[in-house]
């Protein structure tokens, strides 16, 4: 018998390395890779195969596996390790990614690979000593020292010392009397083989370990009987029974040991549960992503990589700068992965304690909403005081594909994690990977937590599970694309805005946030100055991780509902009036989408679009090129470009308007996406002779990065103003490196004209100092002077009095360390650029220019610029707006109104409306020939005027 069960045994395990090799060997020409001594045993090569899978699990990389390979002897030594990562590792790895491991259970890389190597060893074992098997385990496989004896147990032939069936044998005869005793009063079976499969189905196609279970349970059952049904047993015959029991669990005991883990296991009865789980993982093996397939989609283990600079796969880019993600679950394959973005040194610094070895982590988990969320706690850098960082994953049980998610991740017990950081201008930047094991107790939650769910979920039908996935959500797309972008962009001095509250916490954000803008003050004030920032870089590193400590109290502080949030925060309702539409622009896989949401009768509506004729990804390079030509001369070529540009985007136009058709929707609020924020969408056309634009579609157009924002902007608090109207105005004379210009005096003088009430800073008193203390008084703030940008976006600004240009430059960050302009309702930024950038990242999404500052600081509306404008256009069009604002026209109506009095160039005829005519009157006596000279640059340049945009609440 026992000879039977081990060539039953011997065969599974051939069958089972010859599947590996199958579906893992790499291409036939490649076999001569090997050593001899693995490429003519199918158990060893299987086992070496499924050793590079389970490396991948490590996040080591291939170049690493490859060395691995090499220095073990498994690969020959004349191989180069660039050839055995490219023509061996990698081509497993891409195999497993897609189909799992070749078992039953797919998903459980590590468990074949000890299945294989503890098989291995058995049969190493029958032919070496067990001190060379040892070494051979410790270099080749790379066993830990703790389950060298485990493993050493194992035998080829598990089944010599299998103890007899007590149905037939027992050493003292009486267990095998007592048994048929029982039989013959009917208490206990000869067979019992239908209801014993039922428990172990796992085991129909192992025919030796069903005999070893099955002799186990006829153990197991015959001392319960034993004990209920016999009554008064002498004392030798149960002295006998004992001593039977006792040789048979001996020789049992044996057995088990000389079995795999594996093997173990499958004799062990399925849970109606365990059996649902496992049904439900081999139903979900099919539903892959190709984008979490590509050779990239992982990060490796930044310590073994050879290459210095990893690029971000573009998933994650994808994740964290469209959908805002900040801690991400996904499935790559068998690989459950997290994602972990570092947004500051403090976060940095705890995610490399993790990937150090031997690092300590914690675990938490609990229920929320309707799933359950599990917290990554990071190790405490020397040094840094607590709490200790964490990072929360969160599984909604509403869903399908996250409750099969949770069910593989407790399954297979660990997360690949990737580390990425946010550094300059918000672009991503590997950092590291590593993989985390999950605590038992962790895991056994959350498997039943999503065995519970799927069963609510798909029922009695895992076959199903493919299917709900790929269905699931689609009703639902269009708001989880829209309020995934609310997250993306809704980030740095927008929270300053969104997230106000009457708290303690609130106010100690607010605090470090000007802290940190101050600093950041200094630091571009010595950029500009060519001034060494070494020190400054110190203490700005400080102050960003305190702004963002304070930023998560006051968001916990928020989310716990003890401090009321006067903005409508990402999980309630669209924050909208019901005519306004507001369109995300979203870069999604290299393609324009658009998610439209709206105010219908109380309700909030989505709509999604995709721009199928618009590759995003191509136009990319096209649009800096045009931006770098804008720097240096706005001739024929960059007229040009624009047009391209613009007529390419008439698909998002049409798709936009569409939307409006039976709905009263009057005023758009545009969200573009990088690098789309530098057109002038307001100004794409909607037909092929571009006489009609988006702007004729609506009465206003205007551009923020949220509907957040725009909320909390309408919603905030607003100061009685001093000053109607003030204007700033500089020539840039006496500022090293600046040309003076002679528009901004003449634009302050007839702005002053047509607003009698209009206060003037300009030239010496024009300091920024006292222009930001004089702004927080006003109304109406209307600044004339060069527009300055720079690489550094907190650079960026306005040339005004000083000695030097870090002194006299109005930056970005000096707006949000000083400004307070609650009472501000409409900022003229009438200078170039001042509502451009120079970043040319694909970063995550959010204000990059100057004017989003004068939004964080309060300010309901900036008129910026997005290109270089020439002295004439800004006078006219300042005087156009001031001559509509004047008579008590609304921000939004005056642009709207002024950006048609250039577009239609209605400066070549007498005009009918008073207030125009007021405003040309006075550009005629400054400048005489304006109208010329405007026409001139209007035939240059037909979209002059689309360089005027409007940003902020609609």
């Amino acid at each position: 018998m026992q000879e039977h069960l081990a060539r039953i045994r011997a065969l599974w395990t051939d069958g089972l390395a010859a599947q590996v090799c199958h579906r893992l060997s790499p291409e036939v020409g490649h076999f001569d890779m090997f050593a001899p001594w693995v490429a003519h045993d199918q158990l060893t090569l299987s086992a070496v195969l499924s050793r590079i899978a389970a490396e991948d699990i490590r996040g080591s990389s291939p170049q690493v596996t490859s060395n691995q390979l090499l220095s073990a002897g498994i690969v020959d030594s004349g191989v180069p390790a660039p050839v055995v990562a490219r023509d061996l590792v990698m081509p497993v790895l891409r195999t497993v990614r897609a189909h799992g491991v070749p078992w039953e259970r797919w998903w459980d890389i590590r468990g074949l690979n000890v299945l294989l190597v503890e098989l291995w060893t058995g049969r190493r074992l029958s032919a070496y000593s067990r001190e060379t098997v040892r070494r051979e385990l410790v270099a080749l496989w790379r066993v830990p020292d703790e389950y060298l004896d485990t493993i050493l147990a194992n035998a080829a032939d598990p089944f010599t010392c299998l103890p007899a069936d007590l149905l037939f044998e027992s050493a003292t005869g009486t267990a095998k009397k007592l048994m048929h005793g029982l039989i013959a009063i009917g208490k206990a079976k000869i067979s019992f083989e239908e209801e014993f499969l039922q428990t172990r189905p796992q085991l129909t196609d192992r025919h030796d370990l069903a005999e070893v279970a099955r002799r186990l349970q006829r153990r197991s059952e015959l001392e319960r009987m034993v004990h209920r049904y016999i009554r008064n047993i002498s004392a030798e015959v149960n002295a006998n029974f004992r001593s039977d029991l006792d040789m048979w669990d001996a020789q049992m005991r044996q057995v088990a040991s000389s079995l795999t883990a594996y093997e173990l296991e499958l004799m062990r009865p399925a849970t109606d549960d365990e059996r649902y789980g496992d049904e439900c993982l081999l139903a979900g093996q099919g539903f892959l992503q190709a984008r979490l397939l590509m050779d990239d989609a992982l990060l490796w283990k930044t310590k073994s990589h050879d290459a210095v600079d990893v690029s971000v796969p573009d998933w994650m880019v994808d994740e964290i700068v469209t959908c805002g993600t900040r801690f991400f679950h996904a499935r790559v394959g068998p690989h459950p992965v997290w994602l972990a973005t570092a947004e500051t040194e403090g976060h940095l610094a705890a995610m490399h304690a993790l990937t150090e070895s031997g690092a300590r982590y914690g675990f938490g988990v609990e229920d929320y909403g309707d799933g359950v969320r599990m917290w990554l706690e990071f190790p405490l850098p020397p040094g840094q005081p607590g709490p200790a960082y964490q990072a929360p994953y969160t599984y909604s049980l509403a869903w399908v594909e996250h409750a099969w998610e949770l069910l593989h991740l407790a399954t297979v017990g660990y997360a690949r994690l990737c580390v990425v950081r946010l550094v300059g201008d918000g672009e991503l930047e590997a950092v590291d990977s590593t993989w985390l094991e999950l605590p038992g107790e962790m895991c056994a939650r959350g498997k039943e937590a999503a065995v519970t769910a799927l069963r609510r979920l798909v029922g009695d039908e895992p076959t199903a599970i493919n299917m709900r996935v790929v269905t699931e959500g689609l009703d639902q797309a269009a708001e989880v694309a829209f309020r995934s972008s609310e997250n993306a962009k809704g980030e740095d001095v927008h929270d300053e805005v969104s997230l106000v509250s009457g708290s303690d916490e609130y106010r100690n954000f607010v605090s470090a946030a000007r802290h940190l803008a101050r600093i950041r003050a200094q630091h571009v004030a010595g950029l500009l100055d060519g001034r060494g920032v070494e020190e400054v870089d110190v203490q700005m590193k400080s102050a960003e991780e305190e702004r963002h400590r304070t930023l998560e109290l006051l968001r916990a502080t928020l989310d716990r509902g003890k401090s009321k949030a006067r903005s409508n925060r990402s999980h309630g309702a669209v924050p909208l009036d019901g005519q306004t539409l507001f369109v995300h622009l979203i870069n999604r896989f290299g393609r324009l989408q658009l998610a439209a949401g709206w105010d219908s009768s109380g309700r909030t509506k989505f709509e999604l679009f995709s721009c199928e004729e618009l590759p995003l990804a191509q136009m990319v390079e096209v649009i800096h090129e045009w931006v770098r030509h804008s720097l240096d001369y706005q001739g024929p070529v960059w007229r040009d470009h624009l047009q391209r540009l613009l007529s390419a985007c008439t698909e998002l136009a049409q798709s936009i308007t569409e939307i409006t058709a039976g709905n009263q929707l009057r005023r758009l609020v545009l969200s573009p996406t990088p690098p789309m924020e530098l057109l002038p969408l307001h100004a794409v056309p909607l037909d092929t002779a571009h006489s009609v634009t988006l702007s004729d579609a609506f009465d206003h157009v205007a551009y923020a990065p949220t509907a957040r924002l725009v909320s909390a902007i309408q919603r905030s608090e607003r100061r009685q103003a001093e000053v109607e109207v003030l204007v700033v105005a500089h020539s840039g004379a006496g500022i090293p490196g600046i040309d003076p210009i002679g528009g901004p005096i003449a634009e302050a003088h007839l702005i002053a004209t047509l607003r009698g009430g209009a206060k003037v800073l300009s030239e010496e008193e024009a300091t920024p100092a006292r222009a930001l203390q004089e702004m927080s008084k006003a109304r109406i703030v209307h600044v004339a002077s060069h527009g300055l940008t720079h690489p550094n976006r907190w650079a960026a600004g306005l040339a005004l009095q000083g000695r030097s240009l870090g002194q006299a430059t109005l930056t970005t960050s000096r707006v949000l360390a000083d400004g307070t302009f609650s009472s501000v309702d409409l900022v003229i930024l009438n200078a170039c650029r001042t509502g451009s950038h120079e970043s040319t990242t694909l970063a995550v999404q959010t204000l990059r220019s100057l004017e989003s500052a004068f939004l964080a600081r309060g300010a309901r509306a900036v008129i910026s610029t997005l290109w270089e404008i020439t002295d004439l256009q800004g006078l006219v069009f300042s005087a156009v707006l001031h001559a509509h604002l004047g008579v008590g026209v609304d921000p939004h109506t005056a642009y709207r109104d002024t950006i048609h009095y250039l577009r239609m160039r209605q400066w070549r005829v007498v005009s009918r409306h008073e207030v125009v005519v007021s405003a040309e009157s006075l550009i005629s006596a400054n400048l005489p020939g304006w109208r010329s000279y405007l026409d001139q640059q209007a035939s240059e340049n037909p979209l002059f005027w689309a360089a005027f945009k409007i940003t902020g609440s609609a």
